[in-house]
């Protein structure tokens, strides 16, 4: 009997443990859910806000283009009666004005051409510099990048005087050179800044191996790691046209000839001819914003790799 009893009783104690433990697995599992829910339901709230906050963003932004599209394809009287409605009838004769009239194209083709060398002459020596403060062991690198990031500090209007000095004794007022130089070098600090990081993403291993199979630095940069940094070299060239494609401070003081001009000055000589004339000069606008828009889509694929590159090492 004895022995009867006490197996009952274990059997009892372990029957009662065994659904305290089942009673517990539930409450955590019913706690985990609750918890789980509760964090589905934020997750949803913070994500509902940021698309919101996106779409007013994206509206903001992109209102005032379209406004301007709308706008240059109206004629002026239709301009002042119709201001924010579609246009009843289209005037495709305010681009052909803003072309010929304006000279936008003249002025396109400057800005283009000092653009374009202004990109490759940032690109190649912001590469070569990135990549010797980032693989080359300099012993004071840290402070070669601290001092070039520090030029970025002085405001441009501190060395306007003399960087026109200079660029008058030199005989260069009035020509490509006296922008393209100045652009480049005040380029040069953040492109620097953009490609050391991203060479400081690049394996060391890779390039210990093309060492190690006869090549030169030069040859270990031009066939290692110039392949790998096309991130690098987009978020840089978005950079620099956005820059210079609309520089109007110094092209100012250095351009005076008309057929240099770029087309920053080209908008504000004409606004001054046709400032009420919203047609033609919305149509101009348009026109100035065609080769950043066709630039950026042309790049925007390695844009925002180019950004996070170097954000995390390791």
């Amino acid at each position: 009997m004895t022995l009867m009893l006490d197996n009952l009783i274990q059997q009892k104690v372990v029957a009662g443990m065994e659904n305290n433990t089942e009673k517990n697995i539930e409450k955590n599992i019913g706690k985990k859910g609750i918890r789980h829910r509760k964090y589905q339901k934020g997750d949803g709230r913070a994500r509902a806000i940021s698309r919101t906050f996106l779409i007013i963003y994206s509206i903001i932004v992109a209102y005032p283009i379209l406004f301007v599209v709308i706008t240059s394809l109206k004629s002026t009287k239709e301009f002042y009666v119709n201001l924010w409605g579609i246009p009843k009838d289209i005037a495709w004769e305010n681009y052909a004005t803003a072309w010929k009239t304006a000279n936008i194209g003249r002025y396109m083709v400057n800005s283009l051409i000092v653009v374009s060398i202004t990109l490759v002459g940032t690109l190649i020596v912001g590469a070569l510099a990135g990549y010797a403060l980032s693989r080359l062991h300099l012993k004071y690198a840290e402070l070669i990048m601290m001092a070039i990031l520090a030029c970025t500090m002085l405001p441009s209007e501190a060395i306007l005087m003399p960087m026109y000095l200079i660029t008058a004794k030199t005989h260069m007022l009035g020509t490509h050179i006296s922008l393209i130089i100045p652009y480049i070098a005040w380029g040069l600090p953040m492109t620097i800044y953009i490609f050391r990081n991203f060479f400081d993403t690049i394996p060391s291993e890779l390039l210990d191996a093309a060492r190690i199979d006869g090549c030169t630095e030069v040859k270990a940069f031009a066939r290692v790691a110039v392949p790998l940094m096309l991130p690098a070299i987009a978020t840089n060239a978005i950079f620099i046209f956005v820059s210079w494609w609309g520089e109007l401070l110094w092209a100012t003081v250095v351009l005076s000839a008309s057929s240099m001009k770029t087309i920053p000055i080209g908008m504000v000589s004409f606004s001054a001819q046709f400032g009420t004339n919203w047609g033609p000069m919305s149509a101009a606008i348009c026109i100035m914003l065609i080769p950043l828009i066709v630039f950026f889509c042309f790049v925007q694929k390695y844009f925002v790799q180019g950004l996070t590159g170097g954000a995390v090492k390791g």
